[in-house]
Order: C-alpha cells, then structure tokens, then sequence
C-alpha cells in the first residue's frame, strides 16, 4: 500500500508538471529552454512562503484581524479579504519570484508569449507548494484540489504574465504591468469571494474559469501572432 506522503507528493507535483508540459507546448515558435522553465517553477513554491510572510503582516492591520476566520464576517467583508487580502497577497508574490529572475538571471525572454509561459510556470509551483500545504494538513491526497488549483493559478496570473510579455517585448512603460496585476489580482479575489460568500452559489466559480480560459487561449494566440519567429505567410 502506498504511504499517504508519497500519494500526498504526487497528487501536488504530477498535476502541476502536467499542466506545465501543456503550456510549454502552447510556445509554438521559440520554446523556452525546459530545464529554465522546471527552475522557474522551482522558484515559483518559495512564492508560499512569502505568502505566508505577508498574510501575517496583513493580519496585524485591525481592519484584517478576522481574516483568518472568514466564517465569522459578513459576505462584504469577505469580498474586501478575497481581493485586498488573498489576491493582493498571492498574485504579488508570484509576480515578485518572476521579475526577479527576469531582473537579475537573465531568462530567456525573447517573445511576448514567454510573459504568460513564465507566469504560469510560477503560478504552477505556487500552487503546488499551496496543495502541498493543504493536503500535509488534511493528512492525505485531494484529487479534485489537485488538478484544479493549479490551472486555477496559471489563469489569475495570466493577465501580468501577458502584460509583462508585451511590456518587456515592446518596451513599453511600466503601467501595462500594472494593470496586468490589477487584473489577476480582481479576477482572483472574485474567484476567492465565491467560494468564500454564504449568499453565492459556489458552481458560479465555473463560469467565471470559463471566461478565463477563453481569455487565455485567445491572449496565447494574439501573443503569438507577435512573435518575430512566426514564419512569415507567402503571398500566392
């Protein structure tokens, strides 16, 4: 009988790394080097903890103080926490791990579609240090959680990871990105406050997925079309 620690192992790395192949191969033109993104999404569970750094000093401010029993506040509040606490925390986290790399070693970075591959390799090893965390907690494997949460992250973090592509690749100011984050950050704080709200049915989590992987996939292609290796179309 396989141990819970190896199921508990598995069920947080195999779904994140499949998810990685499969927007590794997204890059059409001018893949990322393999062994660069795995190291990316190494760095991207270090995210976690610099999660939990700032959810501490966020729960010293008074306003935060019932943050860590969200059962107890009113469906408002729990809005404010989804997107001012929970979105703002995690997705900045994640951005923080990937501008550093991007700042100081010098990834390859050479089409606006490596913004979103590189994000969602962050996003990835994020979510699979936050499954590890859970399910060490609830002492065994959640496969539902497991398959789930990670392509739930690479779709929040998808809006700085493009604007990041399209700001590094054009050269343009800085003020893409920021509303990039904005974006992932609002998109994740909603998709939180559902699943945290009594008066929201939790199934609206599934439109709201579907939109965003609508976006994605439309976002990945017009990334593409940019991409100063797609090869040029003859004219007949």
């Amino acid at each position: 009988m396989i141990p819970d620690a190896a199921l508990i192992f598995v069920a947080c790395f195999a779904p994140s790394l499949a998810w990685l192949g499969y927007f590794y191969m997204k890059d059409e033109y001018e893949r990322e080097p393999l062994h660069q993104l795995l190291f990316v999404f190494g760095a991207g569970m270090f995210a976690g903890p610099i999660s939990l750094l700032l959810f501490e000093g966020v729960e010293s401010v008074p306003f935060y103080e019932d943050l860590t029993q969200l059962y107890l506040v009113n469906d408002i509040k729990k809005f404010l926490y989804a997107v001012f606490a929970v979105g703002i925390v995690e997705e900045v986290s994640k951005f923080l791990i990937l501008w550093v790399f991007i700042t100081y070693r010098h990834i390859e970075f050479d089409e606006p579609v490596d913004g979103v591959v590189y994000a969602a390799a962050v996003a990835l090893g994020f979510a699979t240090i936050e499954n590890w965390y859970f399910m060490s907690e609830v002492e065994g494997p959640v496969w539902s959680r497991a398959i789930t949460l990670p392509f739930n992250h690479v779709l929040f973090s998808s809006f700085w990871g493009a604007a990041l592509g399209i700001a590094r690749y054009e050269r343009r100011n800085s003020l893409i990105i920021v509303k990039g984050l904005g974006l992932s950050i609002v998109f994740h704080g909603l998709y939180d406050y559902i699943l945290f709200a009594d008066s929201v049915p939790n199934w609206y989590v599934a439109p709201l997925v579907l939109v965003l992987w609508v976006w994605v996939s439309f976002a990945i292609r017009v990334l593409l079309n940019h991409s100063p290796y797609r090869p040029h179309q003859t004219q007949e």
